[in-house]
């Protein structure tokens, strides 16, 4: 089974390939990767490895090119990190969410937060709590004492080193990201990149080197080694424990997407002015309902244009989205992405909640009031 892990700098790479065995060099389109094995318990693994460089923008692109060259099964994202709460130097931190910290509108009245926010795989993240439990993971380190903790929460990124809790990106986090654990440069690049390819299963997994404050060349030269040697440790013992069976699924057909996609929509569009239901949109609590609607809303405008009656449209539209689905592959995987991550936002709930809507679908049983609620649960 192929596993693809990035690594954005040397210090990180070299400590994830100290645990591969038989590695080689491989040029893709002018790239290199190292190519290794690694036997787990259920799976005998062919890893390919990748120093992808420390911004997000590189990162993204890094994963990108590496789901197209290799289709792997995983692709992990592991290195070093900073400390932001309850953490010591030298723990792990697996990432649950990643948040992007920069997504906002800076006003003469100070940083107006707009969450970016996006998970990692769930099956993944319940086997990596399980493999922090046996704590069989620290017989992969040399005997350190304390032992070090594994932390699970989210991991924010930005494209700047944050060197100080005094900053104003450090205040700003604080004050709308307060449940951070860690904080690097790459998550919120890694997430978008593979959140475009839902049949990938994957995590980020980051050793604490620095706390923000304190850091120079002298702390860095011994810190980071250990913090990365912790992480790539937790990551090799979380694939030998790992049996993909138990965590992978089924990607939904054409025809799921398109039902789930139209019954998410259609309740909230006002059939008269369907060009203008953007606005309904942009007042959603969870921005990537507006992500779903911005990439079907032409095929629901010609389908309502089309209709005699605007108010059963929703079966038209419902066959001609299947349609473009099964044409089109990589729409299909975002919708179906997007559709995956509302639900695990809602814990199973596949409700939206919308704010101050006037809208509703003639004949519906949904009755206005202010804030209301449509879905399933």
């Amino acid at each position: 089974m192929d596993v693809a892990i990035l690594c954005p700098i040397s210090v990180e790479y070299t400590a994830v390939r100290a645990f591969l065995e038989h590695c080689r060099e491989e040029q893709k389109d002018g790239e290199y990767y190292t190519a290794g094995a690694f036997r787990g318990k259920h799976h005998q693994y062919r890893i390919v490895l990748r120093q992808s460089g420390s911004r997000n923008s590189e990162v993204a692109l890094a994963a990108e090119r590496t789901i197209r060259h290799y289709r792997p099964a995983l692709v992990l994202l592991a290195g070093i990190a900073g400390g932001v709460k309850d953490v010591a130097i030298g723990d792990v931190v697996v990432g649950t969410q990643a948040y992007g910290y920069e997504a906002g509108k800076s006003t003469g009245e100070g940083f107006s937060s707009r969450p970016n926010v996006l998970p990692y795989s769930r099956g993944l993240i319940e086997l990596a709590r399980a493999v922090a439990r046996s704590e069989a993971w620290l017989q992969r380190l040399p005997s350190t004492a304390p032992p070090p903790r594994v932390f699970f929460g989210p991991i924010a990124s930005g494209d700047q080193v944050v060197a100080s809790t005094r900053s104003e990106v450090y205040s700003n986090i604080k004050a709308h990201y307060n449940d951070t654990l860690a904080l690097e440069m790459e998550s919120i690049g890694f997430a978008r990149a593979v959140a475009g390819h839902p049949q990938v299963q994957a995590a980020n997994i980051r050793g604490i080197s620095d706390l923000l404050d304190g850091k120079n060349p002298a702390h860095d030269l011994d810190a980071q080694p250990r913090a990365a040697a912790h992480a790539a440790a937790f990551l090799f013992e979380l694939l030998y424990q790992l049996d993909l069976s138990t965590i992978t699924t089924t990607p939904m057909d054409a025809n799921t997407v398109a039902k789930q996609a139209v019954s998410l929509l259609f309740p909230l569009l006002k059939l008269d002015s369907v060009k203008q239901a953007g606005k309904e949109f942009r007042q959603a609590i969870d921005g990537t309902l507006l992500e779903i609607w911005n990439k079907v809303k032409p095929i629901f405008i010609e389908e309502i244009e089309a209709e005699d009656i605007p108010d059963q449209a929703q079966g038209a539209i419902r066959s001609a989205l299947r349609r473009n689905l099964e044409q089109d592959d990589s729409l299909k995987q975002q919708l179906e992405t997007l559709l995956k991550q509302l639900e695990e936002k809602g814990a199973g709930n596949s409700s939206v909640v919308i704010e101050n809507s006037k809208n509703v679908v003639q004949g519906s049983n949904i009755n206005v009031g202010g804030d209301f609620r449509l879905g399933d649960g």
